[in-house]
């Protein structure tokens, strides 16, 4: 009996011992703030490409993560009109838990709300879709000895859909496109507290009319 008792208080300081480390170990990867540039590209036909800026930011404490992000794309989504951007504004939260000593994943909920507006300068038109997402998925964090990485994958479920057209009253969809998304970052130390990054992501709208968008992400990143 006092052999088995040791057994478990051995078993459960390696389990706490590993969290910690873990814990320790992807801090600075999750406790950041970031800006990045970026090019977009629109994958559904007469797709469009365009450049964009983007903030985030990142806070973790005992396995508990939120993190809050803005975009916005200086080009509409598709093709034959004179002007247009998009805008994205992100929430998730989420809990990571220790995998290995380097390693942590777990689940998280998100909100995501994208508006994509297109301008005619020769029509004197403009036009607009807004989308609400709402859901959840797994994300991950590592700490390598060369870099610090972060993955997720979520699928978020469409809340509401609106479309605006000059001249018109807006439509709102009863089934509203949900949204599927995964996405990765290479964070490589610079100096101090300083980080450059590097970013893939992969946005699909399942319903027909929403944008299917491809991104690259490069950036610095600052961490506290």
């Amino acid at each position: 009996m006092k052999k088995n008792r040791l057994f478990v208080l051995f078993v459960g300081a390696n389990l706490l011992a590993t969290a910690a480390t873990a814990d320790a170990s992807i801090y600075w990867t999750m406790n950041q703030v970031d800006v990045s540039g970026n090019v977009q590209g629109t994958t559904n036909q007469y797709g469009n490409t365009a450049g964009g800026l983007g903030v985030r930011g990142s806070l973790f404490d005992n396995g508990l993560f939120g993190t809050v992000k803005y975009r916005h794309q200086f080009g509409p989504a598709y093709q034959g009109y004179t002007g247009g951007d998009s805008n994205t504004f992100g929430l998730e939260v989420g809990y990571l838990f220790a995998a290995t000593p380097f390693v942590a994943v777990g689940p998280y909920l998100g909100y995501e709300y994208n508006r994509f507006s297109e301008h005619d300068a020769y029509l004197n038109s403009q036009a607009s879709q807004s989308l609400d997402n709402l859901g959840g998925g797994l994300y991950a964090a590592a700490s390598l000895p060369f870099a610090n990485v972060t993955a997720h994958l979520g699928y978020l479920g469409g809340v509401s859909e609106t479309s605006r057209v000059t001249g018109f009253p807006p439509l709102q969809y009863n089934r509203s496109s949900n949204l599927l998304q995964m996405g990765v970052n290479l964070y490589l130390p610079l100096v101090a507290n300083l980080d450059f990054f590097v970013g893939l992501h992969d946005d699909d709208f399942t319903q027909a009319g929403a944008p299917n968008l491809l991104r690259g992400d490069v950036g610095v990143g600052a961490s506290f």
